[in-house]
C-alpha cells in the first residue's frame, strides 16, 4: 500500500514535551475556561504549541466544546493573538472569534501540524483575497526570508494576549516589555527535568521543502508516515 507523506512543522511543540516551562509568576492558562464574544463559555485550554526556534508560543491549542454553539467538539488550534486574558480572573477570552471561525478550523491532530495547515488557519482569519493577505505575501516574499515572516502580524503577538493583565499591572506600578514577563525575565525558561530542545534529534527524518511564496528559501521539516492513502 501507499503511504502519505505528511511535512510537519518541527519546531513546534506542546510546551509540556518542549524543554520549556512556565517563568515564575508568569499564568499558566491551561486548564482556563475560554469564552467567545458572546459571553459563553465554549471549553478550556489544553495546552499551548511552543515554538522552541523563537521561544515564542504560536497557537493556543483549544479542548472546543461545540455543544453550546452548535460545533463538533473537536481539539483546534487558534492563533495567540486572537486570544485575551481577564485581567484577574483566569479566563480567556476570544473576542475576535466567531462561531464562523471556530466552524472553518480544522482538528489539530499532535505531532500533525504541517506548513499547509498553518497556513489554512491563518487564512481563516485573514482572506486569501483580502488586501491584508497580500500585503502579508508581499511580505513575505520580499522583505523577509526567514520562517518568522509568517507569524509577523497580530494574529501571532503573544503579548496581545497580556493586554488586560498589563493594564491591571500600570495599577500595581509594573510594566512589561516584549517577551518578558512583569519582572524582566523572560517568559518560558527551560525545564530541570527536560532537556533543553536546542538540537533536532532523527535527523534521517528531516528535510527541506520550499517556502510557498519565496521556493528560494527553504523550511526545515520532519517527515512523518501516515495511514494508506485511499
Amino acid at each position: 500500500m501507499l503511504k502519505q507523506t505528511v511535512v510537519v512543522n518541527e519546531n513546534l511543540k506542546e510546551l509540556r514535551a518542549s524543554g520549556y516551562e512556565m517563568a515564575k509568576g508568569e499564568p499558566d492558562i491551561r486548564g482556563w475556561k475560554i469564552i467567545d464574544s458572546r459571553n459563553v463559555v465554549i471549553g478550556k485550554i489544553k495546552e499551548l504549541l511552543f515554538d522552541v526556534a523563537s521561544k515564542k508560543v504560536r497557537y493556543l491549542i483549544v479542548d472546543l466544546d461545540g455543544k453550546p454553539i452548535n460545533l463538533l467538539s473537536r481539539d483546534i488550534i487558534v492563533p495567540v493573538g486572537l486570544a485575551e486574558l481577564d485581567a484577574t480572573e483566569n479566563v480567556v477570552y476570544l473576542p475576535d472569534v466567531t462561531v464562523g471561525h471556530l466552524a472553518s478550523l480544522p482538528e489539530y491532530k499532535k505531532g500533525k501540524l504541517t506548513y499547509h495547515v498553518e497556513r489554512e488557519i491563518r487564512d481563516v482569519f485573514i482572506p486569501q483575497n483580502s488586501a491584508a493577505a497580500d500585503k502579508l505575501a508581499d511580505f513575505e516574499s520580499k522583505d523577509s526570508p526567514e520562517r518568522e515572516a509568517f507569524y509577523n502580524n497580530n494574529y501571532f503577538d503573544e503579548n496581545r494576549l497580556y493586554k488586560r493583565r498589563r493594564m491591571e499591572d500600570k495599577l500595581k506600578d509594573k510594566a512589561y516589555d516584549d517577551d518578558r514577563n512583569a519582572d524582566g525575565h523572560p517568559r518560558y525558561i527551560p525545564a530541570t527535568d527536560l532537556p533543553e530542545t536546542g538540537n533536532i534529534r532523527n535527523e534521517e527524518n528531516v528535510i527541506y521543502i520550499p517556502d510557498e511564496h519565496d521556493p528560494s528559501v527553504l523550511r526545515r521539516a520532519k517527515v512523518v508516515k501516515e495511514g494508506p492513502r485511499n
